[in-house]
C-alpha cells in the first residue's frame, strides 16, 4: 500500500510505530521525507497536527500536545513549527 492511499491520521500512526517511540518531537518536513512521493501537502499536514492539538481528532490514536515555532538559521530564515506527539491512552472498558 502506497502512502497515498493513507490519510493523514494513519501516516501519523505509521511514522510513529516506525520510530518506536510512544511520543516524540516531530516536524511536517519529516513525516513528507519519510512518505515522498505520495504524501499530502504540507500544508495538509500542518493543518491536521494543529487541529489535532486542538481536539478536533479525538478518535486519532496519538494527540499533538504541545507546538514550538522556530527560526531556520539559513536564508531564507523561515519559521518551522515541531509538534510534541504521544499516544493515546487505551481505554479500558469495564463491565458490570
Amino acid at each position: 500500500m502506497t502512502a497515498g492511499s493513507f490519510l493523514i491520521p494513519d501516516l501519523l500512526e505509521q511514522y510513529m510505530k516506525e520510530s518506536g517511540y510512544t511520543e516524540r518531537w516531530i516536524t511536517v518536513q519529516e513525516i513528507r521525507a519519510r512518505f515522498q512521493p505520495d504524501c499530502p501537502s504540507g500544508q495538509a499536514i500542518s493543518g491536521f497536527l494543529g487541529r489535532n492539538h486542538n481536539g478536533a481528532f479525538a478518535a486519532c490514536r496519538y494527540k499533538v500536545t504541545k507546538i514550538e515555532k522556530f527560526q531556520d538559521t539559513i536564508p531564507p530564515y523561515r519559521v518551522f513549527r515541531r509538534y510534541f506527539v504521544q499516544e493515546r491512552p487505551v481505554r479500558q472498558n469495564h463491565t458490570r
